[in-house]
């Protein structure tokens, strides 16, 4: 069987949460670098964090049961600002044009890609780096 890493974490409290998850609905996973990552922190950037591995046979529902959860969640969390229950999740991805933009990347935020999440209010319009 091969896995594949599908999210980092720094707190292993949420990690472990993900992971009970997926495997109440019968997905094969497991936290790599679990243990190194809570008994030493200070090793978590250089690691990446604690990774969720996924069997590569249920990836795509793996990814789908965590971005439901997530947005069901959203849809729960008081604004900060107005108080109302209106926030939603916004990903925006920058791809960076040519390999050495790519490489670039790689060495900086460690993926090809710069994705940026962050959570906006439907009722104020204000917009919010973290939630909670």
């Amino acid at each position: 069987m091969s896995f594949t890493p599908i999210r980092g974490y720094d707190n292993y409290i949420f990690a472990n949460m993900q992971l009970g998850m997926l495997q109440e609905q019968g997905i094969n996973c497991h936290l790599k670098d679990e243990m190194t990552v809570t008994i030493d922190p200070l090793l978590s950037p250089a690691l990446g964090g604690m990774k969720l591995m996924v069997n590569n046979s249920q990836l795509e529902r793996a990814e789908q049961i965590l971005e439901d959860a997530e947005n069901e969640w959203v849809k729960t969390v008081p604004c900060p600002e107005c108080g109302q229950t209106q926030l939603q999740k916004i990903v925006e991805t920058t791809e960076f044009p040519g390999f050495w933009g790519k490489v670039k990347s790689l060495l900086i935020n460690g993926q090809e890609n710069r994705v940026n999440k962050y959570y906006s209010c439907l009722n104020c319009k204000k917009t919010f780096n973290e939630i909670m």
